[in-house]
């Protein structure tokens, strides 16, 4: 009986799979260094030189301070770095049986169209946010109220 959905792996074919994305996240560290000290120009020299270029046109258009730039850095860096160290310790002679967590840490599933992201950040954040907003507004409301009440109180009551 199995537990789940998992997909099974081979460790030759898992260390492939990491290494794709620790050199996506070199890539990307790479193009925010770049941006941070103002190369918006800078090219990657890669075979998928016209996918590459399409990105940074994207990317390229947004002019992105140079803290943000230093963040997503050292975070694609760390991610390389994590993905790196899992693929260097992996046994190739092995099976490996991933569930979703195992999938999703090792970022082996393909990536979510900007539709799917959108969806999920405003199921996550729309309540939250519409909460908030309406403790703001029954906060003006009271507050607001009791001060109207109490000008109103201090006007009947001679001086």
């Amino acid at each position: 009986m199995i537990d789940g959905l998992k997909v099974t792996l081979t460790g030759e074919e898992l260390r492939a799979r990491l290494d794709e994305r620790v050199k996506d996240h070199e890539r990307e560290a790479e193009w925010y260094r770049r941006r941070a000290k103002g190369e918006p120009g800078a090219e990657d020299e890669d075979d998928d030189e016209d996918e590459d270029q399409d990105e940074d046109d994207e990317r390229g258009e947004l002019l992105l301070p140079e803290h943000m730039c230093e963040f997503e850095r050292e975070l694609h860096e760390w991610r390389a770095e994590v993905l790196a160290y899992l693929r260097d310790h992996l046994d190739v002679s092995e099976v490996y049986l991933l569930g979703q967590a195992d999938l999703e840490f090792g970022e082996l599933l393909p990536d979510k169209p900007g539709c799917v992201e959108q969806e999920e950040f405003e199921r996550e954040t729309g309540p939250q946010l519409a909460i908030e907003r309406l403790a703001k507004e029954v906060r003006k409301l009271t507050f607001g109220g009791y001060a109207v009440a109490s000008r109103e109180r201090g006007r009947d009551e001679p001086n």
